[in-house]
């Protein structure tokens, strides 16, 4: 009888850590989904608009880079583009869609919860700055001219390289040892060889 019982326990606690190894792998499985999901939603946004940067179909607007910053907290990439279609007052004048009207568009990091993590803020005109993308450990935006090197005159910007680092929520970070997840991009700016 003790020996059934010795041996039962042991089986019971071999289930038991069996269990709790597939539960933490499952976990870190999650995890890392949810982060690269959240790097691909952000680029795919992010490629959408800055494809739209400089477009300005009778060159009169002046739509083109506004500021190019690195994308950390406070220094945006903003750019603009002609927006006269949209149904939407873009400029807050009162009226939608007047010949030209500019739609700006800022990328960069914040705080938006104040939680301590850093998201990545979408800010489009006068608006107030939304998150596409939460749980971000780096935001880097790079220039590039027409050969692919690297500039930082304004008029020279033909592409945008850009860089997001994912990371695991703070809450779940204790759970697993999960790496961040790095996605790297080169967007070119369509609207801004002419």
């Amino acid at each position: 009888m003790l020996v059934a019982m010795v041996i039962s326990t042991v089986v019971a606690a071999a289930i038991f850590y069996a269990y709790q190894g597939q539960q933490n792998a499952q976990l870190a499985q999650q995890q890392i989904v949810d982060m690269q999901q959240v790097i691909r939603t952000a680029k795919y946004i992010m490629i959408k608009d800055i494809r739209m940067a400089g477009y300005d179909p009778d060159g009169m607007a002046g739509a083109g880079i506004t500021a190019a910053g690195d994308g950390s907290v406070g220094n945006p990439l903003g750019f603009t583009f002609v927006a006269d279609g949209d149904y939407r007052d873009n400029n807050n004048d009162g009226t939608t869609d007047e010949p030209g009207e500019l739609e700006s568009v800022e990328y960069d990091l914040y705080d938006a919860d104040s939680d301590g993590d850093s998201d990545i803020g979408r800010k489009v005109g006068t608006g107030s700055r939304g998150v596409i993308a939460e749980n971000i450990e780096r935001l880097v935006f790079e220039y590039l001219d027409l050969n692919g090197n690297a500039t930082t005159d304004l008029s020279e910007i033909r592409s945008i390289q850009i860089t997001i680092e994912a990371r695991v929520d703070f809450n779940e970070q204790r759970q697993s040892n999960v790496n961040n997840r790095i996605l790297t991009t080169v967007v070119q700016c369509r609207n801004l060889y002419f």
